[in-house]
C-alpha cells in the first residue's frame, strides 16, 4: 500500500505545472549549476537589488520593430542572446520581474521567445522578485554577476506564432481569445497606438491580468480553468489563436494556456492590434 502511495505522488509530480514556480523551490535550487534565472527589470533597477546568480537582459533584445508594431527576433538572434545569458541546451530558465505588471509580461514574453526555439525547461517566478525577496532576504544581493558563455542552439518551433493573414483565414474556424482590458476590447475606450475601435471580429475577451492576484501570484487553478475552458468553451485540445495590443500581454495567455494548462495547439498573433486595428480593411466589430 505504501510502494503504491508513492507511485501515485510521483506520477502526480510528472505531470504537475512548473510553469509557476514558487520562492520555495527557487531558494532549494539556487544554486544549481544548471540554473539561469532572468531578471527583466532595468539596468539601475537590477544594481539596486536583485535575487542571487540572477542574470539581467531588456525585453528589446528579443524583439524589433516593424512600423507600428514589433515582432519577435530571428532564432540566430535568440540564440546569440541566450547564450551571452548563459543558456544551454540542457538549462533549466526561471524568469522573473519586479512586481510590476509591465515586467510580468516581459517575463511571460522571454519565455514565450525561448520556448518557440526549442528551449524545454522555463519557468516563470510566482509572485516575482517581491515576493521572494520577502521570504529570502538573506538571497538578494547588488553583485552582479557574469556568466559563462553558453551552448544553447535554436530549434525555431514553427506552429506557434502567426501573422494576420492567418488570422484573417480562421475568423469563426478557430477561437481567438483577447488579452486587452475589456474597455479596448469593446471599443469603449482607444487602445494606445491602435487607430480602430473593438475586437477582431468573432473574438473573446480574456484579459490578462484577471488571472492573478494583487500580489502578482498566479490565482488558482479552478478559477483559471474556470476562465478559459467553461467561461471561453476552449478545448485542450482544439487550436487557440490569442493576441493583444502588440504581443506581451498575449504572451502571458499564451503562455497559461499551454505551459500551465497543457493546452496543445495555441497559437499567438505577435503584431497584434498594432497591425491588425491599423488597417481600415481588416475584419472588426465592437
Amino acid at each position: 500500500m505504501k510502494y503504491l502511495f508513492l507511485l501515485f505522488l510521483f506520477t502526480i509530480s510528472l505531470f504537475s505545472s512548473t510553469a509557476f514556480i514558487d520562492s520555495d523551490t527557487l531558494a532549494k535550487k539556487i544554486h544549481n549549476k544548471n540554473l539561469v534565472i532572468i531578471d527583466t527589470t532595468n539596468k539601475q533597477r537590477f544594481q539596486k537589488e536583485h535575487i542571487i546568480n540572477s542574470v539581467q537582459v531588456d525585453i528589446g533584445k528579443f524583439r524589433h520593430q516593424v512600423g507600428k508594431y514589433q515582432l519577435m527576433n530571428s532564432s540566430k538572434d535568440i540564440q546569440k542572446i541566450a547564450r551571452e545569458l548563459g543558456i544551454n541546451n540542457d538549462s533549466e530558465v526561471i524568469i522573473y520581474g519586479h512586481s510590476k505588471a509591465k515586467e510580468l509580461l516581459k517575463s511571460s514574453y522571454i519565455a514565450l521567445a525561448l520556448i518557440v526555439n526549442g528551449l524545454s525547461h522555463v519557468s516563470l517566478l510566482d509572485g516575482g522578485f517581491n515576493e521572494f525577496a520577502y521570504d529570502y532576504d538573506n538571497l538578494i544581493t547588488t553583485e552582479i554577476k557574469t556568466p559563462k558563455t553558453g551552448n544553447f542552439t535554436a530549434n525555431y518551433q514553427k506552429n506557434i506564432l502567426v501573422d494576420m493573414y492567418y488570422v484573417k483565414n480562421h475568423i469563426g474556424k478557430t477561437p481567438m481569445i483577447e488579452a486587452r482590458p475589456l474597455k479596448y476590447f469593446n471599443g469603449s475606450t482607444q487602445s494606445k497606438g491602435v487607430k480602430r475601435l473593438g475586437h477582431i471580429t468573432q473574438a473573446k475577451s480574456s484579459y490578462w491580468h484577471d488571472k492573478f492576484n494583487s500580489d502578482e501570484t498566479l490565482k488558482s487553478d479552478s478559477f483559471i480553468k474556470k476562465i478559459f475552458i467553461q467561461k471561453n468553451a476552449l478545448d485542450k485540445n482544439k487550436e487557440v489563436i490569442t493576441y493583444c495590443t502588440g504581443g506581451l500581454e498575449a504572451s502571458m495567455n499564451w503562455y497559461i494556456l499551454t505551459q500551465h494548462l497543457h493546452f496543445k495547439d495555441v497559437k499567438i498573433y505577435d503584431a497584434s492590434m498594432r497591425e491588425w486595428g491599423n488597417i481600415d480593411s481588416t475584419p472588426m466589430e465592437k
